[in-house]
């Protein structure tokens, strides 16, 4: 199997914060802004002053026989990591995974059909 690389986004919301937590997690809100998401290997956490909802954004790879499911894994088990470090309530975590081939493979099709109609895409009539 050849290695995949992963875009991998975490989301969950915020449960039961007591005083603690919610001060810690707004004193750091600037650092976790969602302008300054990106997705990297140990994960970016990105959360508003709302304290509402989260997200992780994650881009890890693996050449196994089940890429797709062991990557959900992996990043479900890091997020739940770095929010037992924060000592953070969650609930509701949803992780959904995007395989950066198959996101090539359909740019490089698009770029096909436009080269085949001239250097300008057509544009709909109104």
């Amino acid at each position: 199997m050849t290695l995949q690389i992963f875009r991998v986004i975490v989301r969950g919301k915020f449960d039961r914060l007591d005083d603690a937590s919610r001060s810690t997690l707004l004193a750091a809100a600037a650092a976790h802004d969602v302008t300054r998401a990106a997705f990297r290997a140990d994960g970016t956490f990105t959360y508003d002053t709302r304290l509402v909802a989260f997200s992780f954004r994650y881009e890890l790879r693996d050449d196994g026989d089940d890429p797709e499911g062991a990557i959900m894994d992996r990043a479900r088990v890091m997020a739940e990591s770095s929010l037992g470090a924060l000592g953070v309530g969650y609930r509701n975590l949803r992780v959904e995974a995007t395989n950066m081939a198959d996101v090539w493979r359909r740019e490089v099709r698009f770029s096909d059909r436009r080269c085949d109609r001239g250097s300008r895409p057509t544009r709909p009539a109104r």
